[in-house]
C-alpha cells in the first residue's frame, strides 16, 4: 500500500463510549442513508471497534468481487454462523468455492426449467382456494406458498413436515437475527428475556426437523431427485460422500431461509403496491391478459413478462430486504483510493443505495418505469444488485427471479387484490423486512 492513499473521514454524530452504536441500534436505515452524502467511504464506531462504511455503489460492487480481501468474519458474521452454520451463505475461500461448485447444478436450467412446473401448480392450486370476495392474509398466503414451493425443491414435498409451525420458527428466528446485529454490545441478546427464550426455541426446532428428514433420507438410501439428494449422495473423487450431514443441515438451512421468507416478503410487497396504484395494475393485468390468458405462468412465459419484472425490480429497490451486510478485510486493502486496514469491519448498506436521491431521484416512490431498459442502463454499476455479486453472489438469482416472476403474474391473470380501506402495512423490524400484516379482498377477474 503506497502512502497516497486516504484515511476515511470519521462520520459526524459520534458520542463517548458507544461512538456511532446508539444510532446503529435505533435508526439504522435513517443513518446509513445519511452517510450517502458524505464520503464514498466513512468510518464509524461501534463502542470502541471502527468500522468503515461503504456509500459508492460502484466500489460496493468492487470489494464484493474481491472476495478474497473482503471476507465474511467479525462479529455480525458469527451470530449468523451461530444459526446457519457454515453454508454457503456465510462459509468462504477454498471451502465456499467447493460448496458451491456442488451445490452449482441444481440451479442449471433445466433443473430450474423442472422446478417452475412444480411451482406453477403449486401457485395453481393455491389461487384455487381462494373465493371471491374474501378477506385474506397476504402475509400467510405468501409464506405457503412460498414454503409449499422450497419444500417441493429442497425435500420433494415431504408431507412429515409441520409448515405452519416451520414457517413460524423462521420468522421468530428472522427477527431474533436483526435484533443480535444490531446489539453490538451483544448483552441485550444474552438477557432471559421471553423474546430470546422464544428464539432459542425456534432456531432448536428448525435445527432438529432439518436433521430428522436428513437422518431419514440417509436411513432410506433413495434419490428423490430433490436438492436434499443431491447433497447427500454427492461424493468426492474417492467415493466418500462429499458432504456431512451437519454440511449438508447448513445448506439446507441456508436455503429454506433464502427461499421461503425472502421470496414471500417480495410477493407481499408487490401485490401491496400493485393494489394500491391503478395505473400499475392496469398495466400488469394487460400483459398477464395477453400472455397468460388466464392460466398459471410457466418458465417459456418468463420472458414476455417484462412488466412483471419491473414490478418485482421496483420491489426489490424499495422493499429493500436486510438494512446492511459486512466484510472484514483479510489484509490491507485499498477501495475507491482509501486506505482500510487488515481486520477492519465494512459495512455496505443496499437499502441506503437504493433510497439515495441521487441515483433514484423520489426514492419513496414506487415506479416501475424506472426498470425500463434504457432508464435501468443508465444507473451506477452496483446500484441495483438484488442477489449481490460476486463468489458470495446468491447461487439461485435465477430461481429466485422465476419463482417470483410466475407467481406474481399467475396471481395477476386470475384475482385482483382489493386493499382493506385505512389499512397501511408497515415493515417489521427483521433481516428480511417482512410486511407486518396485509390483508387484502381477493376479487376474481373477468376479461
Amino acid at each position: 500500500m503506497t502512502s497516497t492513499l486516504r484515511t476515511p473521514a470519521s462520520a459526524p454524530g459520534r458520542l463517548p463510549v458507544v461512538g456511532h452504536g446508539l444510532q446503529m441500534k435505533r435508526r439504522p436505515a435513517e443513518f446509513l442513508l445519511e452517510l450517502q452524502s458524505g464520503e464514498p467511504v466513512v468510518t464509524i464506531a461501534l463502542g470502541k471497534r471502527p468500522a468503515y462504511v461503504v456509500n459508492d455503489p460502484t466500489l460496493i460492487r468492487e470489494l464484493l468481487r474481491d472476495g478474497d480481501t473482503f471476507v465474511r468474519g467479525g462479529p455480525m458474521t458469527d451470530r449468523f454462523r451461530s444459526m446457519f452454520g457454515n453454508g454457503l451463505g456465510i462459509s468462504e475461500g477454498e471451502f465456499h468455492r467447493r460448496q458451491r461448485a456442488l451445490i452449482q447444478p441444481a440451479f442449471h436450467r433445466n433443473k430450474v426449467i423442472h422446478y417452475t412446473e412444480l411451482m406453477s401448480r403449486t401457485v395453481a392450486a393455491k389461487l384455487d382456494s381462494w373465493r371471491d370476495g374474501r378477506l385474506i392474509a397476504v402475509e400467510k398466503e405468501m409464506d405457503e406458498l412460498a414454503l409449499t414451493n422450497v419444500v417441493e425443491v429442497v425435500f420433494a414435498g415431504d408431507r412429515s413436515l409441520d409448515r405452519t409451525r416451520f414457517m413460524a420458527a423462521t420468522t421468530t428466528v428472522l427477527g431474533g437475527l436483526f435484533r443480535r446485529i444490531t446489539d453490538v454490545t451483544g448483552v441485550l441478546t444474552r438477557l432471559p428475556t421471553q423474546a430470546n427464550r422464544d428464539y432459542d426455541a425456534a432456531a432448536e426446532y428448525l435445527r432438529t426437523t432439518i436433521r430428522r428428514v436428513i437422518a431419514e433420507y440417509r436411513a432410506a438410501g433413495t434419490d428423490h431427485g430433490d436438492l436434499l439428494s443431491m447433497m447427500l449422495f454427492a461424493r468426492d473423487d474417492d467415493g466418500r460422500p462429499a458432504m456431512s450431514d451437519e454440511q449438508v443441515h447448513d445448506e439446507v438451512m441456508t436455503f429454506f431461509i433464502a427461499g421461503s421468507n425472502t421470496i414471500a416478503n417480495t410477493l407481499c410487497w408487490a401485490l401491496h403496491h400493485v393494489g394500491a396504484d391503478p395505473e400499475v395494475r392496469r398495466r400488469l393485468h394487460a400483459e398477464v391478459d395477453r400472455v397468460l390468458d388466464g392460466r398459471a405462468a410457466g418458465y417459456t412465459d418468463v420472458a414476455a413478462l417484462g412488466y412483471t419484472r419491473q414490478i418485482l425490480s421496483e420491489t426489490l429497490r424499495l422493499r429493500t430486504q436486510g438494512l446492511f451486510n459486512n466484510r472484514v478485510t483479510a489484509r490491507d486493502a485499498e477501495l475507491g483510493g482509501y486506505l482500510i486496514p487488515a481486520g477492519s469491519d465494512v459495512l455496505y448498506s443496499f437499502h441506503a443505495v437504493h433510497h439515495n436521491p441521487g441515483i433514484y431521484p423520489e426514492p419513496g416512490r414506487f415506479d416501475p418505469d424506472r426498470w425500463l431498459p434504457e432508464r435501468a442502463r443508465a444507473l451506477p454499476r452496483g446500484a441495483f444488485m438484488p442477489f449481490a455479486t460476486g463468489v458470495h453472489g446468491c447461487i439461485g438469482d435465477q430461481f429466485a427471479w422465476t419463482e417470483m416472476i410466475v407467481s406474481l403474474a399467475s396471481i395477476a391473470a386470475r384475482w385482483h387484490l382489493e386493499p382493506v380501506p385505512g389499512h397501511e402495512p408497515k415493515p417489521v423490524p427483521a433481516m428480511t423486512m417482512p410486511v407486518d400484516a396485509l390483508p387484502m379482498t381477493a376479487r376474481r377477474r373477468s376479461r
